[in-house]
């Protein structure tokens, strides 16, 4: 399985031997993963309500997610562009990405 997340990337961030280190980020993929919930379903209801500026909206706020950042600027891109139809197309992959990753988040920091 290919990994969505640079390890060595988010390790290079904190001291990985520093325990109020590992606490902090722990606490912010905690806090990811709950934000990151809300925002899926958040797009999936506005995907079928089809109203392009929440839709483009929602997309903004989860474009932060680096695995989803491809996907999301495509559709947040389509979105502006007022093809909506596209960007939902684009949109209905964001669940699935968002699931491997919290998978592998959530296999990285359980406790």
């Amino acid at each position: 399985m290919n990994l969505l997340i640079d390890w060595s990337r988010i390790e290079s961030l904190v001291d990985m031997n520093d325990p109020e280190d590992q606490a902090w980020l722990k606490e912010m993929v905690t806090s990811l993963l709950e934000n990151m919930a809300t925002r899926v379903e958040n797009l999936d209801r506005l995907m079928q309500t089809k109203d392009p500026k929440d839709l483009q909206s929602e997309l903004h706020q989860i474009k932060g997610v680096a695995a989803l950042s491809e996907v999301v600027v495509k559709a947040e891109s389509l979105v502006k562009e007022g093809n909506v139809e596209s960007s939902i197309i684009e949109g209905k992959k964001i669940p699935a990405i968002w699931e491997s990753t919290k998978q592998e988040l959530e296999k990285k920091f359980s406790s």
